[in-house]
């Protein structure tokens, strides 16, 4: 066969006669003349004839279920995404819990929560202002001056007076990322080298300060007017929970920390009243 085609190949534009011998009807031949090149045409445009019908037909018929899967690819595709954009808000509201967690701990009046009072926040208190103590609390060596309670850094001047905003950026450094709540990005990136120290945009207190896995060092300041300050991909802090830090302290080295993070910089978010804000609108550089 593969040489009877060949010799029609190579004699496919000339005019050729095709003889047909019937063994049991001698003398009855049957002779055709053809041009092998028009019989190769034919079984080209038959070929691709039957080859498009069968595609149509899986594509408009519930046949294509069997191989055709691109709706169902893209059902797979929004499932991802969506399952994606789940496991984000679970790892936000999780945070926000820890955050709210910590920020009871603080608020609450606790006998153990007591701080060493830094020097510069005795001018935070008038002179005839009286430093709330815990009932209970037991008097030491220290002056009452030198320590205070919880209850007193929560309801001292330092929680009470608006911050000053807009406020200087705590890491110098050019802003890599925005803004967009849309992506689950509730803050903003400035790009830094390691191990640079940033600072507190505002007064506050410190109500968490932890390690995570996908931000590395967190560390979360809670403001006056409900402002809450948050600053992730730390390589180290410097602050615990329940101290107090005025703006411009340090509270922090940045790195490239956690599996969120692409590359050394500070991750800056700003929280007002439980809603996210634009860190652009509380910053200047």
């Amino acid at each position: 066969m593969f040489q009877f085609l060949k010799k029609l190949y190579e004699q496919r534009h000339k005019l050729i006669t095709i003889i047909l011998l019937d063994d049991s009807k001698p003398g009855e031949d049957n002779s055709y003349e053809m041009r092998p090149n028009n019989l190769f045409v034919l079984i080209t445009t038959v070929s691709i004839t039957f080859a498009i019908g069968i595609v149509a037909i899986f594509m408009v018929t519930p046949l294509g279920a069997l191989l055709y899967t691109k709706e169902d690819a893209l059902m797979r595709a929004q499932v991802e995404d969506v399952t994606n954009r789940v496991i984000s808000l679970q790892d936000s509201l999780q945070v926000r819990d820890e955050q709210l967690d910590d920020m009871k701990r603080i608020i609450r009046l606790s006998i153990d929560t007591t701080l060493a009072m830094d020097s510069r926040f005795s001018t935070l208190f008038e002179s005839d202002q009286e430093i709330p103590v815990l009932n209970g609390f037991t008097e030491n060596t220290e002056s009452t001056s030198d320590r205070v309670s919880a209850s007193g850094i929560v309801f001292s001047n330092i929680l009470e007076s608006v911050p000053d905003f807009p406020a200087p950026y705590p890491v110098q450094g050019p802003k890599t990322r925005d803004y967009d709540p849309d992506s689950y990005h509730f803050g903003i990136d400035i790009a830094t080298t390691e191990n640079e120290v940033f600072t507190s945009i505002a007064d506050g207190t410190v109500v968490n300060a932890s390690w995570t896995i996908n931000d590395g060092y967190v560390i979360s300041i809670q403001h006056a007017g409900g402002v809450l300050s948050i600053y992730k991909h730390c390589s180290s802090i410097t602050k615990k929970s329940g101290d107090i830090v005025l703006k411009g302290d340090i509270v922090g080295t940045t790195g490239d920390v956690g599996i969120h993070s692409s590359g050394p910089h500070l991750h800056l978010e700003i929280w007002k009243d439980g809603l996210p804000q634009d860190p652009a609108m509380y910053l200047i550089q």
